[in-house]
């Protein structure tokens, strides 16, 4: 078309204009003329122009009315067609709703459970295809049908399901029954009922979190009704007038509860499993569903009695103990998932755990108490040293009473449970810190000879045990939540320890405890050093106030003694290193004969070479005491003992003999 208007503008051109179409100019001036001539009959098209005829107006005019009526009518149709489909559809759904319900009652009359749960299935489906649809009349149709049938298939499944389990004799109450293989055709059946039980599950969506609460109505049916018999039989024996229901023994129904899973674990496995992994419920662990179904008649029994058990002491100290000690037994041997609930959820319950924490604090003082009792026993050191770090009874057996609350709490599943815990082992390290010193105030006269060594070695032990609590993953989760709950950085260092006995540590929750406990350890050993430098000193002074000057020269060193005088002194030196290196640990000892070599290098030195003029014969008398005496003292500590005395290795050096 856009062809043939070109062809016949050409021939008008040619024919109105002619030979002027060869001249630039009035090419020009005809552009012009038919540019303004196109802008005309525009302006007179535009309905809005008042100039527009009113013909045009009108045909423009018709010509809309008749196509918006055009528009309607097919709107109308399109509207009725769509009605009339869906009406179809509806019809179509409700008439398969009545085909089921037909099929479902002929099937389920011939006790034909394969098909009526193919047909449910498929009734599901219309379900699951429909369920977003706007149309509540309609839903609420086939949700009534759905759970009519299914209530009916359950409830008949369900009873031949419990039928099948009597006939292989279930609940195995007899762990030697349990390993027998029952009749095939048995499990055979319960297999089959155990996939169909499964199939006609209500919700698509019941076992997307199989992180299952507390709570049988989670379980899947075959679950349910293989734990019913075991509830009947737990009720039974731990509830009511029974012999075997007594508040004092705990570990009655713990124990039964375990052995349960135990004598059942391998048949679920072998024979139950298999068919929920065939239905693909890969997410789907019967053994764990059955555990927690057990675990839940241990959480309701222990719900019920531990109210009563709290008025008692010592019943309610053996519940906890029993209790944590079933939990942990159902983690380590069975695998019980650490996110799954179990009976740690009854004993943080508030009221409980308040009671709990108390009873804690309270065995733990007396226990504390008992240790320190016996004083004369308590500083004793272990028959088995380890490192020859000289433990002592108190510090061993404190430690241990730390380690069992630890081991008692630490599978608590809430930080804030378990930094309670942690607070009341600070507050006993600090309790038994202070009744450390209280006793180490309480001796009196020779402090080398009294409990101080053993003092100092029990708070040394204790400082080495904590820096490597504080490494492990459980203090070092308990620091990372007791830092973000009191805004403190985690990457603080410890700060240097100067007597090199203990190595610089990332900060840990012990980081408090360990300096005043470092503190403390390091009194001691200073108060032992003077106690031993001011009884040299005393033994000293004849040594001290010998007149050096008049003593007579011996060009035979070999042939001098040790200076009478000083006798006395080192043999306080000698036993009393003799004593601290039998009493105290080895790196102890090493800070304490280091410190009392420097001292006595600064006390000698001062009182023996810089206020004295020596002579010849005092000075080689002088260097033959030090070096065939005192370096001898120390040299079974290092090889090389005269670097720990420089003053008067190098004084004596220096003199010209």
């Amino acid at each position: 078309m856009m062809n043939n208007i070109k062809i016949k503008s050409f021939e008008n051109l040619q024919l109105n204009f002619g030979n002027d179409l060869l001249d630039s100019k009035k090419c020009k001036l005809i552009y012009h003329s038919l540019i303004q001539k196109k802008q005309s009959l525009l302006s007179k098209l535009n309905v809005r122009n008042i100039d527009c005829p009113i013909e045009v107006t009108e045909l423009i005019e018709n010509d809309l009315d008749g196509i918006y009526g055009t528009r309607r009518k097919y709107e109308d149709l399109l509207h009725k067609v769509n009605v009339l489909q869906i009406t179809k559809q509806y019809i179509r759904v409700i008439q398969k709703l009545e085909y089921f319900n037909v099929e479902l009652e002929r099937e389920y009359k011939s006790k034909d459970y394969e098909k009526c749960v193919t047909i449910f299935a498929n009734l599901c489906e219309i379900n699951w295809n429909l369920k977003y649809l706007d149309n509540f009349y309609l839903n609420n149709i086939i949700c009534g049908v759905q759970k009519y049938w299914h209530d009916i298939l359950k409830s008949s499944l369900s009873e031949s399901f419990e039928e099948t389990l009597k006939s292989i004799k279930w609940p195995f109450v007899n762990a030697n029954f349990s390993l027998q293989t029952p009749p095939q055709n048995a499990i055979d059946g319960l297999k089959l009922l155990t996939e169909y039980l499964l199939q006609i599950e209500l919700s698509n969506d019941r076992f997307d979190s199989i992180a299952l609460s507390m709570s049988t109505s989670c379980l899947s049916a075959p679950t349910f009704l293989m734990i019913q018999p075991l509830r009947k039989r737990f009720i039974y024996h731990f509830y009511g007038p029974r012999q075997t229901n007594r508040l004092d023994k705990p570990e009655w129904y713990f124990t039964q509860i375990l052995t349960w899973i135990r004598d059942h674990k391998e048949f679920l496995h072998k024979w139950i499993q298999p068919v929920v992994d065939k239905l693909g419920y890969c997410h789907l662990d019967i053994e764990l569903e059955f555990m927690v179904g057990l675990v839940q008649l241990a959480v309701e029994k222990l719900h019920a009695d531990i109210g009563k058990a709290q008025y008692d002491d010592f019943t309610f100290s053996h519940t906890v103990d029993e209790a944590l000690s079933f939990d942990k037994e159902l983690r380590i041997s069975y695998d019980y998932p650490v996110i799954q609930a179990g009976v740690l959820g009854v004993l943080t319950q508030a009221q409980v755990f308040i009671k709990w924490i108390s009873m804690e604090r309270k065995f733990a003082l007396e226990k504390m108490d008992n240790i320190l009792s016996s004083s004369e026993l308590a500083f004793e050191p272990l028959d088995s040293d380890i490192d020859n770090l000289k433990v002592t009874v108190c510090a061993d057996a404190f430690m241990t009473l730390l380690k069992r609350i630890t081991d008692r709490y630490e599978s608590l599943p809430q930080p804030g449970h378990r930094l309670q815990f942690l607070e009341l082992q600070l507050e006993l390290l600090d309790d038994f810190r202070v009744r450390l010193i209280q006793i180490a105030k309480a001796e009196e006269g020779n402090v080398i000879e009294s409990k101080v060594p053993m003092i100092a070695n029990t708070l040394f032990y204790m400082e080495n045990v904590l820096l490597d609590w504080g490494n492990t993953l459980h203090y070092l989760n308990l620091y990372y939540y007791k830092s973000k709950s009191e805004n403190i950085s985690p990457t603080v260092l410890l700060p240097d320890i100067d007597d090199s006995t203990l190595e610089n540590e990332a900060q840990s929750v012990f980081t408090e405890t360990l300096l005043l406990y470092g503190d403390m350890r390091r009194f001691l050993i200073s108060t032992m050093s003077e106690f031993v430098m001011e009884e040299i000193e005393s033994k000293s002074q004849n040594y001290i106030r010998e007149d050096w000057s008049k003593m007579k020269v011996d060009k035979d060193f070999k042939n001098l003694s040790l200076t009478p005088s000083a006798c006395s002194m080192f043999e306080v030196i000698a036993k009393r290193l003799h004593q601290l290196q039998k009493s105290l640990a080895d790196k102890i000892f090493s800070i304490i004969w280091k410190s009392l070599a420097q001292q006595l290098d600064n006390y000698l030195f001062e009182e023996l070479i810089w206020n004295k003029k020596l002579e010849k014969g005092g000075i080689l008398q002088l260097r033959y005491d030090i070096e065939r005496n005192l370096f001898p003292l120390f040299s079974q500590f290092t090889d090389k003992p005269e670097g720990h005395f420089k003053q008067l290795l190098g004084s004596l050096q220096t003199c010209n003999i």
